[in-house]
Formats: C-alpha cells, structure tokens, sequence
C-alpha cells in the first residue's frame, strides 16, 4: 500500500537542535525549527526563506531557458509523487496567468497507481484545475505490470519512459496544448547523461536539455523546469508548502539499474560536492554545442500504425506493445475531472 505524506512531519531531512546550534536561518538570521538544510548552497534556510529560495530558482531557470515562451495552454505532467507535485505547486505559485491542465497516468500498479490517481484528483479539484485521467488497463487493455513477467520485465524502467513519453505527447496533441511540462530534476538529469556518455548514445544525450522543441507538427514542445533542481529541494518544497505527495517509490524499480546508478553517483556527490551541477552545465554548455552541431536530427516518418512520429516505419511504442500482442489503441478517450 502506498504512503501519502502531507508536508511538514519528516523533519529527520532538516537540522535539529543537536547539530544547528542556534538554530537560526542563513538568510534572515530568525530563530526557527525545522530549518532546511541545503546541501548544494551549504545553508540552512527557515520555512518563509526556503520557499522563497525555491521559487526564485525555477523562475530563473524558467526564465532562462525560454521554456514557456509561445506557451498559453501548458499540460504538466503529474505523477503524484514529491518532484512532479512540486513542479504543479510552483507553477501554480509563480505562473498563475498560464492555463494549466493537469495530465496523469494510470499506469495499473497494483497497490501504488491508484493512490497516486486519488491524491492527485484532489489536488485538482481543491485548486480548480482541469485533470485529464488516462488509464492504461481501460484505454489500451494492459498495463505496466504485465511487461513484468515478460522477457522485457529487466527493462522496466526503460519501458515506462516509452509508454510515458508516447501517451503524454498523444494526449497533449489531443487536447491543443502548446507544451509538456514534467518533474525531472538535476538527479533524473545527470544519471541520464552517466548511462549515455558511457554508452556513446550521442542521439539520446541530444535530447538531453531544458527545452525538448517540437521538430514535428505531431510532437509536443517538451519542458523541464526543475532541471536544476535536487530531490532534495524538491522534497523540502513540498513539505514547506505542505502539499500532499505519495511517499514511496514505484515499486517495479527495485533493483533496477537506474536506481543502482543514482546511488553511485550520490558517492561520487559525497567526495566531489557539487559534482553533478557541474557535469550538467559542462554537458549543456561545452558537449551540447559540439553534439548539436555535428549530430544530424534523423527525418521523421509516420508510424504505419498508430500514425505518430517515428524515425522508423513502426514507432517504439507499437513494437513494444506488439510484443504482448496488443494493438495500439487509435483513439485515446480521457476522463477529466474539474471544478
């Protein structure tokens, strides 16, 4: 059964009495518990100071980078944990003005995809905003558990990012929004670029940046405003805004290589402060250029069968669904819910 945490009762994350002394803030010097510990700026900061720390960071990085420029119907992906509820919360915060609408998918995870559902219908209907439901059993007759027990059920984490990336950009073209929105962070971020660099996956690392352009009238600009954000900033933000999250991990990625690399890469933090803001802005502003320059965007076709972008005759969605013998879905019915 999966955990719903509301902000502000995991104070194990901030500075105690034991190790702060005074307990006071580094910005406004006010005596205050919990203080927020920051690793990467080395302060600790007090409720009002922290949000105001939060906020200012995605704004600059929203800013920019240009992401919401053309952007008057923006679709933010919400999973309902800690780093897509606190991307929702802080555009909410800092962008009132843009028209947001709320995309979730139900991926069919026993004891886990449900809650998420619930918590984030009601986020929706207490802050009046449009929520399109799209749940996979019902829409396309399977879900992410059954690729479990398949031959592909190592690669569960891999899947998921085509199923998600495939149905978000559909159901975004569906309903005439200007762009994507999602919660990856600076921790997603950088142990993508450990696997691709490792791997030589030049066309991947490409992709690899704030701002995803649509190079397609079928593909969905794509954005990413807590990229240079931490999980730990962005759980502190959901607890400093008491804003409601699902307090535990998807449980089909025990185990799994992403995660066995985020920890490595947390050693690796631990010696070398600092080091993964530092290999994503060497990426973004030393290797990206290079890439950008000499890596040749392949053309785009039409999928043979679902009829969205593909580099290939059959896209990555419909030949990994073709292996568990399930056509792909034509239409794409959602349940919206709003006040």
């Amino acid at each position: 059964m999966s955990k719903i945490s509301k902000g502000g009762n995991r104070f194990k994350y901030f500075c105690s009495l034991a190790d702060c002394g005074m307990l006071r803030c580094s910005k406004c010097k006010a005596e205050a518990e919990p203080l927020y510990r920051l690793d990467i700026i080395k302060k600790s900061l007090c409720h009002s100071c922290f949000i105001e720390y939060y906020e200012k960071k995605v704004k600059k990085t929203v800013l920019k980078y240009r992401m919401l420029s053309g952007v008057k119907n923006l679709g933010v992906a919400v999973s309902g944990g800690k780093d897509s509820m606190a991307l929702l919360k802080s555009l909410l915060n800092i962008f009132p003005s843009i028209n947001f609408v709320v995309i979730h998918l139900n991926l069919g995870i026993p004891g886990y995809s449900d809650t998420c559902q619930t918590l984030v219908q009601r986020f929706c209907q207490k802050n009046s905003i449009e929520c399109i439901v799209y749940d996979l059993r019902n829409a396309e007759g399977y879900s992410l558990k059954d690729f479990v027990t398949s031959k592909l059920g190592r690669r569960i984490c891999g899947i998921c990012g085509v199923v998600k990336r495939y149905l978000l950009n559909k159901i975004a073209l569906e309903n005439d929004l200007d762009a994507i929105a999602t919660g990856h962070n600076l921790d997603d971020t950088v142990e993508l670029l450990f696997n691709h660099y490792i791997n030589g996956a030049l066309d991947d690392l490409v992709r690899n940046k704030p701002v995803l352009p649509s190079t397609h009238p079928k593909i969905v600009k794509k954005i990413k405003p807590l990229i240079e954000m931490t999980e730990q900033e962005n759980l502190y933000y959901v607890l400093s805004t008491h804003t409601e999250y699902v307090d535990n991990k998807c449980p089909l990625v025990k185990g799994s290589r992403m995660m066995k690399r985020k920890k490595l890469l947390m050693k690796v933090e631990e010696e070398i402060p600092n080091f993964k803001h530092l290999l994503f802005k060497t990426h973004l502003k030393r290797f990206l250029p290079i890439l950008e320059k000499h890596f040749e965007v392949p053309a785009l076709r039409e999928c043979e069968r679902c009829g969205m972008p593909s580099k290939n005759s059959i896209c990555s969605y419909c030949k990994l669904i073709s292996k568990l013998r399930i056509p792909s879905s034509a239409t794409f019915p959602s349940n919206r819910c709003h006040e």
